[in-house]
């Protein structure tokens, strides 16, 4: 349903006109003033104000009459924060997040910069301390891979590129920054990256005690399908068609829905058992896979687990908030789905004794009560051999991309790379020969005992 759009009016006791405008995230208002009322200008101007309010994502303008441009000797930071809240209504939540991580850095080091000064060098600067990270931060931050530290560097010229288009600065400032070079594999002191392959199916396979039925169910059809994560979270009953033997789910937003592709994910009769429990008793509308629902029957689980009388301790539901902070929502997120998967993977292969944490006694409580130890408490007792704890995870965890990269694998073995192509959504069969799908190396190892 549209909105009607603010009004042009004359304050009261006052020859001027005006029009009010609310910002969509700050819901700050604001009074734009025009001129005298019911002259052409002031018309004219009221148009305009409403039109950047507009294009901006509804984020108030400038107050009309402001210089903008290079003559206005706007400074990198203030750049930053218009294109900041421009990204905030266009892009998603993990785009916007990578876009404020590159944003943070380019702030500290050039913030009061002008931007008109800002060339290729300066880049390049911000592309250094991209690389060497900060171990003296809050947090310390690491260094970035090289494809990464390429990709923000690109972020940072999409945002000069759309200042200039905004009449901020002079389009020669984003004419200059495209000079700057990729880095190189091999070519720079930036690390790699470790390579994206194929999870176990036993490691997948032992965690499924230790998560929820609504987590699993998303491990499953990842398997199955090679959908992504994002592309099921928002999965509803309403937007599946089941008219046909194999249900079809095409998505309303995907990542390149943007260059007018469709994406369509296929599900057969293994995916129909695992999302039918999902649809019983369930609105049309509803997500089917709920981290609420999961906390639920988390509690109800507990409650029928529980070995205290009714008569002793807490009853269900007495030491809860009424009104928390923060409470389970109705569909699982990139995080979350995320730190689930971490957590379950953790539960499943325990770390050994002397990696584990411990139980320490706990001060100011019944006699030998103990309590487990603070993630502090546990990195200061292993001091120099925290590494070692961060090592035994990184074997023993797996993560969501993981299970697509095993189903294109798996896919392209039995039947090809097309049909690993429609099944990943790749509309160039070279990013799935190259990235997602593994090559069967027994099929060369046989091949050489024979013709070698």
């Amino acid at each position: 349903m549209r909105t009607k759009p603010p009004s042009y009016r004359q304050r009261k006791g006052y020859a001027q006109a005006l029009v009010t405008l609310t910002d969509a995230v700050t819901k700050q208002r604001r009074d734009y003033w025009l001129g005298d009322h019911g002259s052409p200008q002031s018309r004219e101007l009221y148009h305009q104000v409403l039109a950047e309010w507009e294009s901006n994502g509804r984020r108030l303008p400038d107050p009309p009459g402001n210089t903008v441009g290079p003559a206005a000797g706007i400074t990198v930071a203030e750049v930053m924060i218009r294109y900041w809240r421009y990204a905030q209504a266009m892009y998603s939540a993990s785009e916007v997040n990578s876009i404020g991580q590159a944003v943070k850095i380019t702030r500290q080091l050039f913030g009061s910069t002008p931007a008109e000064a800002f060339g290729p060098k300066r880049l390049r600067m911000v592309r250094d301390a991209m690389v060497k990270g900060d171990p003296n931060g809050n947090p310390p931050r690491v260094p970035w891979s090289r494809p990464h530290v390429n990709k923000q560097v690109h972020r940072l010229s999409t945002i000069f590129k759309w200042a200039a288009g905004q009449e901020l600065i002079s389009i020669s400032v984003f004419q200059n920054l495209k000079a700057i070079e990729s880095l190189k594999r091999g070519r720079t002191t930036a690390r790699e990256p470790a390579p994206v392959g194929p999870v176990p199916d036993e490691m997948v396979n032992a965690t499924q005690p230790f998560v929820s039925r609504q987590v699993w169910a998303l491990i499953e059809l990842q398997r199955l399908t090679g959908a992504r994560g994002g592309e099921l979270f928002r999965l509803r009953r309403k937007d599946i068609d089941t008219s046909t033997e194999v249900w079809t789910y095409t998505l309303r937003d995907h990542k390149t829905a943007h260059h007018g592709k469709t994406r369509t994910i296929y599900l057969g009769p293994r995916a129909q058992a695992v999302i039918h429990p999902f649809l019983l008793d369930r609105p049309v509308d509803a997500y089917l896979f709920s981290p609420a629902d999961a906390e639920r029957e988390r509690r109800e689980q507990m409650h029928a687990n529980r070995t205290t009388p009714l008569s002793c301790g807490n009853r269900p539901g007495t030491n809860r908030c009424d009104d928390p902070q923060r409470g389970p929502r109705d569909h699982y997120t990139r995080d979350t789905y995320h730190t689930a998967i971490q957590r379950t993977c953790d539960a499943a292969f325990p770390p050994p004794p002397e990696l584990a944490r411990r139980r320490v006694p706990a001060q100011g409580r019944k006699t030998n009560a103990t309590r487990w130890e603070t993630n502090a408490e546990w990195k200061n007792r292993f001091g120099d051999r925290w590494a070692d704890l961060k090592v035994w995870q990184r074997e023993h965890r797996w993560h969501p991309h993981q299970l697509r990269h095993s189903a294109g694998t798996r896919i392209r073995r039995d039947f090809g790379l097309e049909a690993a192509q429609i099944a990943l959504g790749h509309s160039s069969a070279l990013v799935t020969d190259a990235v997602y799908a593994e090559r069967d190396m027994a099929k060369a190892v046989e091949v050489m005992k024979r013709i070698g």
